[in-house]
């Protein structure tokens, strides 16, 4: 039935990502540049552990702020890796943002993300169960690895003020299609993000509520993240996220000096809980400082300075 009657399949191309919060650049390209430092970042995924063939994403990121003609601006490069199956995919983003400043520390990103997507399917890989008779020069078999590349491109927007974020963003703009050969041909359907995240003081100073929440559709079907995480001296943070179908992530993470990383679990309460034992995901930023924090201290003569 599904290969007599099904002449379309519909599906999700972009890599889900748990803790979306952390590396909100990989679906917004108006997310970089948001702080003074030169931010690179590892995020590596594990979907559906002990499915066979599942999922397996790892993305690298960098981006830093820059000052052109007395202007704002932000560039940075997102590279990314995911094996599915057969399909192994890969692809290169550069990424652009420009940078409205307004009072009280807030700015309006307008970012801009282009590149090249490389797919490969490796169908020497398939398996056709044994028959009588089996042809060894029979064309239909399949006989190694076929792909194809294709360039894309995504547009975003983003509100960034000192307690709160809202970003929204297209990847995808234009469909692009790649081709396999023998008519087996696809396209990546355009996907849209809305994302958006707040900062809350507690009584207690050294901890903060930070909800946030991610909404994601390519105008066909829809799905959403909704997290509650709460982070205490700046330092440790844990919490909780609910994904509509699918089910919990649980949620760790650290701050120490200049690298933040984190750690996330899926619990999934779908029918794939009865093949999968979870999905594990581990993150890893580092940042460089692009101005020094002038020290406190006696100084010399004013003659002298």
């Amino acid at each position: 039935m599904l290969v007599f009657c099904t002449e379309a399949v519909y599906g999700q191309w972009d890599a889900q990502i748990s803790q979306y919060w952390r590396m909100k650049n990989f679906y917004n390209p108006a997310f970089i540049a948001e702080t003074n430092n030169i931010e690179s970042a590892m995020l590596h995924r594990r979907q559906w552990v002990g499915m066979t063939n599942a999922p397996v994403t790892s993305i690298v990121s960098i981006n830093m702020p820059l000052k052109f003609l007395g202007k704002d601006h932000g560039v940075g490069a997102v590279v990314t890796n995911e094996k599915i199956g057969l399909f192994s995919n890969s692809y290169v983003m550069g990424q652009y943002t420009y940078k409205f400043k307004f009072k009280n520390n807030r700015f309006l990103h307008v970012g801009l993300q282009a590149g090249l997507m490389n797919i490969d399917f490796d169908a020497a890989k398939i398996h056709i169960p044994d028959s009588d008779y089996h042809d060894p020069l029979d064309p239909a078999k399949p006989m190694g690895s076929i792909g194809d590349k294709t360039i894309d491109a995504g547009l975003g927007v983003a509100w960034i003020a000192p307690n709160y974020y809202v970003g929204f963003s297209a990847t995808h703009l234009w469909d692009p299609k790649f081709d396999l050969g023998d008519d087996l041909s696809a396209y990546i359907a355009r996907t849209y993000y809305l994302m958006g995240g707040y900062n809350i003081k507690l009584n207690n100073p050294l901890l903060e509520l930070q909800p946030s929440a991610f909404f994601k559709s390519d105008a066909v079907t829809y799905q959403i993240d909704v997290t509650a995480k709460v982070e205490y001296n700046k330092m440790f943070n844990g919490g909780i996220s609910w994904r509509k179908d699918e089910g919990f992530v649980f949620l760790l993470g650290v701050k120490i000096r200049n690298i933040d990383a984190g750690y996330s679990y899926d619990l999934s309460t779908s029918a794939l809980s009865k093949v999968g034992n979870g999905s594990h995901e581990l993150f890893i930023r580092y940042s460089i400082p692009l101005t020094k924090k002038r020290e406190p201290g006696i100084s010399k003569s004013i003659r002298i300075l």
